[in-house]
């Protein structure tokens, strides 16, 4: 499958300047960062080894990032910003409100098939998450930036009184951890279903939780 080509807006996001040939090289040193996270392991992921990646010296790899951690922070970032630069496509092409919500689910999915590699950035950063500030304050960012755009979904709905805003917000953060949840079990177990299918599933089951919260009304 065909991968999204990083954008202007993506580097814009990620790296807070305009393309060029200094971005360009971020760029390759952040798939590089995220390959060797992925095939080698945290331990394995050092400037020295990113430098070979890129056929770069330490040194110039060293002056793009200051530490380490600056390039795990930017790594983790330029994964989500994909990530949600795939989902956004997806939601563009909707054209009712359940197209738009099945769009926002089956977009991590779709993130994950054509960069599976980057599940190695996200393990790496839940665990950051666990016990640095900082890493979980960026983490609810991305979680309520996801509770919004799937609230979103919801406004027809809310408009015709099948759904109240409290019941679109909740629902929103139930859905928002059922795809985090199938996601990880995925990435991170031997689980029995293909990611096709366990996509396919979690639309189904988001569904299900909002024909009955419409139900209730």
């Amino acid at each position: 499958m065909k991968k999204t080509a990083p954008t202007n807006p993506l580097v814009f996001q990620v790296f807070h300047t305009q393309h060029g040939k200094t971005e360009e090289r971020k760029i390759r040193i952040m798939e590089a960062v995220i390959d060797l996270l992925a095939t080698e392991g945290f331990d394995n992921t050092t400037f020295e080894s990113i430098g070979k990646r890129v056929k770069m010296q330490r040194t110039h790899v060293n002056y793009y990032f200051s530490s380490r951690l600056d390039l795990v922070k930017t790594a983790i970032r330029y994964a989500v910003a994909l990530g949600q630069q795939i989902t956004i496509s997806h939601v563009q092409k909707a054209s009712t409100w359940r197209e738009q919500l099945t769009a926002v689910i089956e977009g991590p999915f779709e993130w994950v098939t054509q960069y599976p590699k980057h599940t190695a950035v996200m393990a790496l950063f839940y665990q950051l998450c666990s016990y640095d500030g900082e890493f979980r304050g960026l983490q609810n960012v991305i979680r309520a930036g996801g509770e919004d755009r799937l609230a979103a979904c919801f406004q027809v709905p809310i408009e015709s009184g099948k759904l109240n805003k409290k019941q679109a917000r909740e629902l929103a953060r139930t859905i928002q951890a059922l795809m985090t949840g199938a996601l990880v079990n995925y990435f991170a177990s031997d689980y029995p279903l293909a990611l096709p299918a366990l996509r396919a599933q979690t639309v189904k089951t988001a569904f299900e939780l909002l024909e009955f919260h419409m139900g209730k009304k």
